[in-house]
């Protein structure tokens, strides 16, 4: 087998999710989000551990995702964050599936087919607050869908939400976002409805004014932007050299020679590239885990390969493991720091790893 390999700590999703559940009242429930694969993390085996520690509710960002999910046995209450496709509609309320509703078309399109369908379909409807995305916007556009929604008697409005666009870094603005959030719900309770108010996701989880009745665990889930919370991140990138050589001073390394050597070093090569998601720009900025200690990644980072300076690492052979995120032992390389190399976001580093990288998982 392909010594690159990406591991997968369930264990460290699950406490994560214990810290949550301790951060938060007991009144309020907890959604765990497990679009995009759970954050690259592998969406079934993340469900299930978040089951496990007591999640009230899942959130996919796409109905493909949530149907994959109710194929792959969870029972729990799924709600997709998006849009809906028409196609798709039907299965979801065949099968107990949540669904955004921003639209009195969509509401009207649910009704029909839940009515014909001898069910109730499930709808949390979305509020536009302040992201310009997608959801309702402004009260009057709301009273409308509020009123078209009194005559769906087959749509239940099982939620209510939003989501705040700038709550790790503007304050002022959230609680603009939340008075026009609780404005809303006011209004939805005022119609006739007892939905479930939710708009924090994990930057503003922990500020009790945002909680309302749940709140939506992300990025918190996986270890990472929760300078307030210990969560720990789940994933460890690791391979091992496959070429050693010792190079002289003045030799260069790479595609576009833009490293060069300026004494006796030794250079190791791993099979690890951009086609497997380790960003190309990390090329001379990131380092690597290697016996325990960093070493720098020299020259751009290929396709399929980059190369490492170990010089000041003695001892290291091709059998040595390499990580390249996550700890060896006391070590670590994280998302948020790759992140910060690469010009991004750790969401981005987490869920980047293409799919020829094999998934091992631990623990859960």
């Amino acid at each position: 087998m392909r010594a690159t390999e990406i591991e997968i700590s369930l264990d460290e999703i699950s406490r994560n999710a214990r810290l949550i559940r301790q951060a938060i009242p007991g009144r309020v429930k907890m959604l765990g989000v497990v679009k995009a694969d759970a954050y690259g993390h592998g969406d079934v085996q993340v469900a299930r551990c978040l089951v496990e520690q007591g999640a009230d509710m899942l959130a996919t960002a796409i109905d493909e995702e949530a149907l994959a999910l109710r194929d792959a046995g969870i029972a729990c209450p799924i709600l997709v964050l998006g849009r809906t496709d028409f196609q798709n509609r039907e299965a979801c309320v065949e099968r107990d599936i949540s669904m955004a509703v921003f639209s009195p078309e969509e509401l009207q399109s649910l009704d029909a087919i839940a009515q014909r369908m001898g069910k109730r379909a499930l709808c949390h409807l979305k509020y536009d607050t302040g992201m310009t995305r997608i959801g309702v916007r402004g009260e009057a556009e709301l009273w409308a869908l509020l009123e078209t929604w009194t005559k769906c008697k087959s749509v239940r409005m099982e939620g209510f939400f939003t989501h705040f666009c700038a709550a790790d870094s503007d304050p002022d603005f959230t609680r603009q976002q939340n008075a026009r959030f609780v404005r809303g719900v006011a209004m939805a309770r005022q119609a006739g409805f007892s939905p479930i108010a939710h708009a924090a996701a994990s930057s503003a989880m922990l500020r009790e004014e945002y909680q309302h009745d749940m709140i939506r665990a992300g990025i918190a889930l996986y270890g990472s932007c929760m300078p307030d919370l210990p969560v720990r991140n789940a994933q460890t990138l690791r391979t091992k050299p496959v070429r050693m050589v010792r190079v002289a001073p003045g030799d260069t390394v790479g595609y576009g020679r833009t490293y060069r050597f300026q004494r006796d070093s030794v250079v190791i090569t791993l099979p690890i590239g951009y086609g497997d998601g380790y960003p190309r720009v990390l090329g001379n900025k990131a380092d690597v885990l290697v016996r325990g200690m960093r070493a720098p990644v020299v020259g751009n980072v290929c396709m399929d390969m980059l190369t490492v300076d170990v010089t000041g690492i003695p001892g290291v052979t091709l059998q040595d493991e390499v990580v390249l995120l996550g700890r060896q032992g006391e070590q670590r390389i994280t998302p948020d720091e790759l992140a910060r190399l690469a010009g991004t976001i750790p969401y981005e580093i987490m869920l980047g790893f293409s799919p020829r990288v094999r998934r091992i998982y631990r623990g859960g």
